[in-house]
């Protein structure tokens, strides 16, 4: 009897060890997300600025001043965006309960450099002539680009992003951008301006 229990107990710690993903193997479902993320922030690029090379935070943000999901940002985007579907706006608020940052190795179709917080303080701490040191270092940037994490519906062919680019000291705009995915191509379907200078 000992002998049975212990076989089956063996077997079943088998089965629930051979089951079990590796560290660091993403599923399926989580390389299928990131592949159309960053789908998304190649066209959105490519849609807007039409450069040759593009500088990105590292840190993702929700606004200018970082993640920030507060209620009256949210309604004010809910209430000039329709057809937002429940499943894409709990996605975008989990993908950005905190700010993580964006892999290094996405595949953007074009050039780009990402920007850490602690690089851009050393750009821009140095003088008055901050915007001059990063246009001669990053010459093909139209400036500073920000995204959030993408969020999406179920079926991935609808996308909620926030996108702002600083290009100078009082040059900049943001936005939150609704997206739907149609035969095999994103485009954009609804855009609200949060900031502007």
């Amino acid at each position: 009897m000992f002998k049975k229990i212990f076989l089956v107990a063996l077997c079943l710690w088998m089965v629930a060890c051979t089951g079990t993903r590796q560290p660091g193997i993403p599923t399926p479902a989580i390389d299928r997300t990131s592949k159309e993320e960053q789908a998304v922030y190649a066209f959105l690029l490519a849609k807007t600025y039409q450069h040759t090379g593009y500088v990105i935070m590292a840190d993702t943000a929700t606004s200018a001043t970082g993640v920030d999901n507060n209620t009256l940002t949210m309604n004010y985007v809910l209430q000039n965006l329709h057809g937002v579907d429940a499943n894409t706006l709990d996605s975008f608020r989990a993908r950005n309960a905190t700010s993580p940052q964006l892999r290094p190795d996405m595949q953007l179709g074009m050039p780009y450099t990402l920007l850490s917080q602690a690089g851009k303080d050393r750009i821009f701490s140095q003088n008055q002539s901050g915007w001059d040191i990063f246009y001669n270092r990053f010459p093909q940037a139209p400036g500073i680009t920000t995204f959030s994490r993408v969020g999406f519906n179920a079926s991935l062919d609808q996308a909620l992003v926030y996108m702002g680019t600083q290009s100078n000291w009082l040059v900049g705009a943001s936005y939150y951008i609704l997206l739907q995915k149609g035969n095999g191509t994103w485009s954009i379907d609804q855009q609200v301006m949060i900031w502007v200078s």
